[in-house]
């Protein structure tokens, strides 16, 4: 029985691991920068003009309260938006829970986008959240 349990494990963890998968293209020293809340927060106060945050939630989601100077994109399909994001910038990409990012993340590669950071989901946001008038 745990022959066949590890067996199925193996068979299994390779179709999820992509779902899990860290999507990091951000040049040497950046990543580490933005990994924590604190870092990502750094790069929001100074305004750091290299970079561009997107929640890709739903637009309802995204103005109950998102990262401040986010943009929204919903599911990271930039082809829906207006006015997308140069290719060259710096992409943070988040959800709510940090499930849905890697594939958002992905899509944003796909696109053309050569600089893509999956930072995970705004419940990993302790500070305050900017709210869009509706």
């Amino acid at each position: 029985m745990k022959r066949k349990t590890f067996l199925t494990l193996l068979l299994v963890l390779p179709l999820t691991l992509s779902t899990w998968a860290q999507t990091d293209t951000l040049p040497a020293g950046l990543s580490q920068e933005i990994r924590t809340p604190e870092g990502l927060r750094a790069v929001v106060e100074r305004k750091d003009p290299r970079f561009v945050i997107v929640d890709i939630r739903s637009p309802e989601e995204y103005a109950a309260g998102h990262i401040p100077t986010a943009i929204n994109i919903p599911g990271g399909v930039t082809a829906d938006i207006k006015d997308p994001p140069a290719k060259d910038k710096y992409i943070v990409v988040y959800c709510h829970g940090g499930r849905k990012s890697p594939a958002a993340g992905e899509k944003m590669l796909a696109d053309g986008y050569q600089h893509v950071f999956v930072w995970g989901g705004i419940l990993g946001w302790p500070y305050a959240r900017e709210v869009s008038p509706r």
